[in-house]
Formats: structure tokens, C-alpha cells, sequence
């Protein structure tokens, strides 16, 4: 199970020497867990799917009317003949207005259809901006400590730079610290972003006169 932003705060306290937060206080491991889960989120979202019944004549459809949270649409689908699979991506257009995802299609589908939509939704951590649900696979913890390490690293460094002006060596050894955990948060997330692709199928490449071609497909 993905751990809740107390238990990752009480992880990056931990990772930094810094157990009772007195310098790496709730408030700026919090911070720097919001950043490493937008840059995250930017990289390798949660991956969904729904269908919707195509109206007659209809063109455009709104995609928060059937999840608030989605956030980007990968691709829209005509549902082809279900023992074949044959689904066709249908040309369309997306916009978004109002916080709200729609999209466009250029031709619109006969009515009873089913249109499928792949999108993206945000991941959220149990605890973080009033989620309740901690949606990241429990393996990527470590990446949100590792992330969250770096920004509180910096966060911190940052702040150093007016109070001890004096003392440059504080703030430069922060980012010295800092630049081994954004190494390490990096290499998570780009290996996370890797293997998680969009659900889009390879065109059907056949042609009719191929060996396994049948009139009836």
C-alpha cells in the first residue's frame, strides 16, 4: 500500500538527519513532496478509460461529465465489432474551459455507439491538498522521498541565501546534498514514465491481399 504524506514527511525527515523537523519542518518536506508529485504528474500520470454512448448528430462531448479528475485526452475510439476487436481512433479535437476537458469529433459517431476514451488523471497522496487516496504504486514511494528530499533540500538552501549571507558555504552544501537526491528522483521517474505508454493500439496494417486476409474481417 502507498504510504500517506505523514508517513512520507516522517521518511524524508529521516533520510535528511532530521527526525524531530526542527530545519526540515512539516511545512517544507510538505512543499517539497507537492513538487516532486507535480513534476511526477507530468511525467507519468495514472492511465484511464471510459465509454460513452454516442447521442445522434452529436459532436462534442465533455469528459469531466463522466470523471471530474480527468485531466488529458490520449486518444477516442469508435467500438468495433467486440470478436475482432476492431476499434477504430476517430479524428478529434480537445479543449479545455473552466477546469473542464472536452473534446471535438470531426465526424460525429451514429447514435448508440460506443465512443471510448483514454485519458490521464493525476496521482494523489493520501493526506496531500485534502486527497484521500494515495494512488502511486507502493514501489514508487521511494521516488516521492527521494523527490521530496531534494526540493525540502532546496527550499532550504533558498532560504539560507538572505539570512546567512555571510556564510555562502551553508546554502552551496545544501545544493551539493540536494543534487543526489534530484539524481536519484530523476532516474525513478524517468524509468516510471518509460514503461507506462499510452494505451494506443498499432494501426491494422493488413491489406487484402495478404495471406491471412478473409472477406468476412
Amino acid at each position: 500500500m502507498a504510504d500517506t504524506l505523514a508517513q512520507l514527511i516522517t521518511k524524508v525527515q529521516n533520510i535528511l538527519g532530521d527526525a524531530s523537523g526542527t530545519y526540515f519542518t512539516t511545512a517544507i518536506v510538505t512543499a517539497g513532496i507537492r513538487q516532486a508529485l507535480s513534476e511526477w504528474n507530468m511525467r507519468a500520470p495514472v492511465h484511464a478509460a471510459i465509454t460513452i454512448t454516442a447521442a445522434a448528430d452529436q459532436y462534442e462531448y465533455e469528459l469531466t461529465d463522466e470523471d471530474p479528475n480527468s485531466c488529458e485526452i490520449m486518444d477516442v475510439l469508435e467500438r468495433g465489432d467486440n470478436n475482432n476487436e476492431l476499434d477504430i481512433s476517430v479524428d478529434y479535437d480537445q479543449y479545455i474551459e473552466d477546469e473542464r476537458v472536452f473534446f471535438r469529433l470531426r465526424r460525429p459517431v451514429d447514435a448508440g455507439g460506443i465512443i471510448i476514451v483514454r485519458y490521464t488523471i493525476y496521482h494523489t497522496i493520501n493526506g496531500l491538498d485534502s486527497a484521500v487516496e494515495s494512488t502511486l504504486l507502493a514501489r514508487d514511494d521511494q521516488a516521492m522521498v527521494d523527490g521530496g528530499a531534494y526540493y525540502s533540500l532546496m527550499v532550504r538552501a533558498t532560504a539560507r541565501v538572505e539570512t546567512i549571507n555571510l556564510s555562502q558555504d551553508q546554502s552551496d552544501n545544501y545544493r551539493e546534498i540536494a543534487s543526489m537526491y534530484q539524481a536519484l528522483f530523476n532516474t525513478r521517474l524517468a524509468k516510471a514514465a518509460r514503461y507506462r505508454k499510452a494505451a494506443v493500439g498499432e494501426p491494422d496494417e493488413r491489406a487484402w491481399e495478404d495471406s491471412y486476409h478473409t472477406w468476412e474481417q
